[in-house]
């Protein structure tokens, strides 16, 4: 017997599920921007004329994201075993699919964020990270074709990919390669991209975040994602009202926690929506969740994310045992 009822969506459900302000809580979404995000960010340095140092990069990337995972990780496994995650009826979906058994295997591919890291078991949003690290180990394949390449066609080609894919792969990867080229072509950005053209474009692109609800087809909806993904991070190189937002204290504080808070949000939620009996009401779940999820945000990333980035560091900057 199914446990699940008929989803029936009020007015309001339908106008933030299929318009373009379904964008402020898609989370996929968003998920590209940051793919774009990580692009832009981790090939400025070379894109300014400082070589690609691999025996640096490596140790300090790969700290940097596998501590606060595996930390993650554990976090969930406890909010498993603290609170039973078991099917309800009435429950959505997406809560349900959350009510499997806690396994040593489904862990392990968690940790490892490439072998089905988010495939339902202890916190789906490890989905993402495994891309992060498949661009991440990638990254000097990535700049050696913004250095050889035009910008135009390879963000064409990019596009290309996306839209005629059929796979994660060919989903994401691509998508990585847009804020690549962001990154070498800043400086045509910043002279060409004026603040009255940022101000268009940026609408633009928020309404294309949302296309892949209004498009018939999928893979033309998240070639659309991604264009307007690219366009909001390419608004947020020009200077003006948009980038001055993002330079206030309170978007740069929960920037720097961005990466803690999605890491904990969902098992924490999912935890208290299945401690609250499954079908709590959205005012009450959002009342209880909202202020945990920010305190446990603030102490993992002072006590996992911050450390981690030190320690980052020191890996990075230890010298490599000479070879005899």
């Amino acid at each position: 017997m199914a446990l699940d009822r008929p989803v029936h969506l009020t007015a309001f459900e339908r106008i933030i599920a299929y318009t373009p302000i379904h964008a402020l809580w898609a989370g996929q979404e968003w998920v590209i921007v940051f793919f774009v995000l990580s692009g832009l960010v981790l090939s400025l340095a070379a894109s300014k004329g400082q070589p690609f140092d691999a025996a640096s990069y490596y140790p300090r990337r790969l700290v940097r994201l596998y501590i606060p995972v595996w930390a993650a990780v554990v976090l969930a496994a406890f909010a498993h075993v603290a609170v039973s995650h078991h099917a309800v009826r009435g429950a959505t979906p997406w809560l349900n699919s959350h009510s499997v058994s806690l396994s040593l295997g489904r862990t392990a591919h968690d940790l490892t964020l490439i072998f089905g890291a988010g495939d339902g078991s202890l916190t789906t949003v490890l989905w993402s990270l495994k891309w992060e690290v498949l661009f991440s180990l990638l990254l000097p394949a990535y700049l050696l074709a913004a250095q050889k390449l035009n910008p135009i066609l390879l963000t064409c080609a990019s596009l290309l990919v996306i839209l005629l894919g059929g796979s994660g792969y060919t989903h994401y990867m691509p998508v990585f390669m847009l804020g690549v080229v962001l990154a070498y072509s800043r400086p045509w950005i910043t002279q060409h991209l004026t603040r009255t053209r940022a101000l268009i474009l940026l609408p633009v692109s928020f309404c294309l975040l949302s296309g892949d609800w209004w498009m018939p087809s999928e893979r033309l909806g998240i070639t659309l994602v991604a264009v307007g993904a690219a366009g909001m991070v390419a608004c947020g190189m020009v200077p003006g009202h948009f980038s001055r937002v993002l330079d206030n204290k309170p978007f740069q504080l929960v920037g720097s926690r961005s990466f803690s808070l999605y890491l904990v949000h969902e098992p924490l939620l999912v935890a208290l929506a299945f401690a609250l009996g499954g079908t709590p009401s959205l005012p009450l779940l959002l009342l209880v969740a909202i202020p945990l999820i920010a305190l446990v945000t603030e102490v993992f990333y002072r006590v996992v994310e911050r450390p981690a980035h030190r320690l980052a560091r020191m890996v990075a900057a230890r010298p490599l045992p000479a070879v005899s």
